[in-house]
């Protein structure tokens, strides 16, 4: 149990290292081509820094059709590896930024950002209810994430900025061709991992879903969180911003619903009457902070810290196992 547990821990550094390095080259090509701070956030970062999650749903789902056996233990694993990172990600590395004073959000873009990202949550809760994602409602979520990209795209928010680099055709080549083989190693190391994880959830006392919220959830979550730091320092608070919202757009909408597309999932109970919930509850809640304030004061950000470690210890105690 050992070796798969110190596969799981390097693996997942292994990936968001990988992470890290598309994600710059990803705002190369971004600077590059004119693109806003609030656009990239929401779109290329916010894809790129969902990559772990991504790459985990797309590996996972084959492995369920490899091998149909395997369906409710890497449901319970993927599902609560993208809701969990969705929930660390709200409730606590948004609040850790808004504890910096560098989530501002304008009440023009409320509805775009924060509105699409409670409307994503309760379209995956709906087609959950009936404890089965199947792979028609997995192509409905795909179709509305790419129907969300090309309104962004059509929108005041993907206005363009002077480029501060400019790239050489040789290195806008050179980008694009590293981020494709760093696709192609994170898969193979994802793939690795879920099987370590696999073996762990059996033999541990744990459910599937709460090992992915716990241990997964909040390693693909990482990406998300040194972006928005690095953001933050960089003074970009529209990148920071649209990264953690845009990665929880990207995540239901692109991840699950990549992932169901391909497998279809089932969904755990306590998905369904807890997890989800839980996320829906504290996006209103940052939507109304949001609104009041245009923006996180230290106030709201200890709430959701607050409510975050709450979320965790009343999971475990009333919902130890997943079905």
């Amino acid at each position: 149990m050992l070796n798969e547990f110190l596969m799981v821990i390097a693996g997942t550094a292994i990936i968001v290292g990988l992470a890290e390095l598309i994600i710059k080259k990803s705002i190369q090509l971004a600077e590059h081509f004119h693109m806003s701070g609030t656009f990239i956030g929401l779109t290329l970062l916010s894809i790129g820094t969902s990559i772990p999650e991504i790459i985990t749903h797309i590996m996972g789902s084959s492995q369920i059709v490899k091998n149909p056996s395997l369906m409710n233990t890497l449901s319970g694993l993927l599902l609560g590896t993208n809701i969990g990172s969705d929930i660390f990600q709200q409730n606590f590395v948004l609040a850790v930024i808004g504890l910096l004073g560098a989530v501002v959000v304008i009440k023009k873009n409320l509805n775009p950002q924060v509105g699409v990202l409670i409307g994503s949550a309760v379209l995956v809760w709906l087609f959950s209810l009936n404890s089965f994602i199947s792979r028609a409602e997995g192509l409905i979520l795909v179709v509305a994430y790419i129907a969300y990209l090309i309104y962004l795209k059509t929108s005041k928010i993907s206005e363009q900025f002077n480029a501060i680099n400019r790239l050489a055709p040789r290195q806008v080549w050179f980008a694009g061709i590293l981020i494709l083989i760093c696709f192609g190693i994170m898969g193979f190391v994802t793939n690795e991992v879920l099987t370590a994880a696999t073996i762990l959830v059996r033999a541990l006392p744990i459910s599937a879903s709460f090992f992915g919220v716990i241990l997964l959830g909040v390693a693909s979550a990482l990406p998300e969180l040194t972006t928005s730091l690095i953001a933050v320092l960089k003074k970009k608070r529209d990148i920071s911003a649209g990264i953690l919202i845009g990665s929880n757009i990207t995540n239901p909408l692109f991840g699950i619903g990549l992932g169901a597309l391909i497998s279809g999932y089932v969904v755990p109970d306590v998905i369904i009457f807890y997890d989800l919930p839980i996320k829906i509850i504290t996006a209103f809640l940052i939507y109304y902070f949001l609104w009041k304030n245009e923006g996180l004061n230290k106030k709201h950000a200890i709430i959701l810290i607050a409510l975050f470690f709450i979320y965790l210890i009343f999971r475990q105690i009333y919902f130890p196992v997943d079905f």
